[in-house]
């Protein structure tokens, strides 16, 4: 099993007014970037991405961190420190809110990079802007 994940730990990416840090991309956090370090050390955070959290199939055992939403601000920061959308690890993209995608397109001079890093790998080359 993986850890649960979500902001409310539902095990999904939801969009809710509280979460400040939009927690909306999900990425497969037990892949490494190609710089040999996991998101939480590109982004200079705690090591919590190696971290054993309460199980999604079973909250009473602790399983690894592996699919995770993170916030949409540190992906985007994620992808500039890593060197670039391929340099990292593997995007859930069944997962990824498209809240995400709508507020990357708002401000494509400062996401511009995320917002193609999201399209390109999860193709959604032919949704409308």
């Amino acid at each position: 099993g993986m850890a649960l994940t979500g902001y409310t730990r539902n095990g999904h990416c939801i969009d809710q007014n509280d979460d400040a840090g939009s927690h909306h991309v999900c990425i497969n956090l037990s892949s490494i970037a190609s710089t040999g370090e996991n998101f939480c050390e590109v982004t200079g955070q705690s090591d919590w991405c190696s971290a054993s959290l309460p199980c999604n199939e079973d909250m009473t055992k602790s399983c690894n961190v592996e699919n995770w939403c993170v916030c949409q601000k540190a992906f985007a920061s994620y992808l500039d420190k890593a060197g670039g959308c391929d340099a990292i690890q593997a995007i859930q993209c069944d997962a990824v809110n498209m809240q995400a995608v709508k507020a990357y397109r708002a401000n494509e001079s400062r996401y511009g990079d995320a917002l193609d890093c999201i399209v390109q790998r999860c193709d959604l080359s032919t949704l409308s802007e």
